[in-house]
């Protein structure tokens, strides 16, 4: 395999794993935001 494809293929992978982390990021974090809210106004 070409270097050229290898380095591309991490690119794309680090890209998807960054992507993943911050879909994760933003779903614990609208979780714990209506978890707070929910506790708060009961």
């Amino acid at each position: 395999m070409p270097p050229f494809q290898t380095g591309s293929y991490s690119h794309t992978y680090i890209r998807v794993t960054y992507r993943c982390q911050c879909i994760k990021r933003s779903l614990t974090h609208t979780h714990i935001s209506e978890s707070y809210v929910m506790t708060y106004v009961s």
